[in-house]
């Protein structure tokens, strides 16, 4: 069989490109670890309370067994359960804490569903092709079985998307991170959370309101 032409290749944009889609998936499962252990260090320090006990309730949630889902199913029903409490500080907000931990708790699997598909699926990084010479995107592939049929699951192609996934880490993490401050403190959650044009933001934070993620969605068919 002869041999297929290829395509003319930047070998410095080539060499550039696949070490920053290796980098970004890199990041991303490190931003993705940290805004998990916010949720199992949110869980401890709420069940240890005084701290006499953080080491034994540190067993529990550092088991192999306990995943990244059920630790934010977890977390969600401690949190209600704490201010559900009328002797809680926070027990006249209990509503708003409830929205919030929903809203979290959506985008946090979503974000878990992103990385089970990104790693467990099959990676072709540095091919080329007439369309992209110099492999400024990759392939993933990945499948699932459905109630419509077997098929292939729509991944992101670039090393930007891989960016996007890890600073939406980033913010759930740092959600949670306030959420946690506002129990432990007994601050308002009104002070940094607020409701506007039907979406909660985080505010006092960042330079601007922060909502949560949206959804990561492939920008082509």
């Amino acid at each position: 069989m002869p041999r297929l032409p290829m395509p003319e290749t930047n070998e410095e944009a080539y060499a550039t490109n696949t070490k920053e889609q290796y980098e970004e998936l890199g990041r991303f499962v490190e931003a993705f670890e940290l805004m998990v252990n916010e949720v199992r260090e949110t869980c401890i320090d709420l069940l240890s309370k005084d701290g006499d006990h953080r080491d034994l309730v540190r067993i529990a949630f550092h088991h192999q067994s306990l995943s990244a889902k059920p630790s934010i199913e977890i977390m969600r029903t401690i949190v209600t359960e704490v201010v559900s409490n009328p002797s809680s500080f926070h027990h006249g907000d209990k509503e708003i804490f409830v929205e919030v931990l929903g809203k979290i708790q959506g985008a946090y699997e979503h974000l878990s569903n992103m990385r089970n598909n990104l790693l467990h699926g099959t990676w072709f990084v540095g091919f080329v092709s007439e369309d992209d010479p110099n492999a400024e995107t990759f392939y993933l592939r990945k499948y699932t079985a459905s109630a419509g049929g077997f098929k292939e699951i729509r991944l992101p192609k670039a090393a930007k998307e891989l960016r996007r996934l890890r600073d939406n880490c980033d913010i759930v993490r740092s959600w949670i991170g306030v959420l946690l401050f506002c129990l432990q403190d007994q601050t308002k959650i009104t002070d940094y959370f607020e409701h506007r044009d039907r979406v909660w933001m985080l505010v006092n934070l960042y330079p601007t309101p922060t909502p949560l993620p949206d959804k990561w969605r492939p920008t082509s068919p």
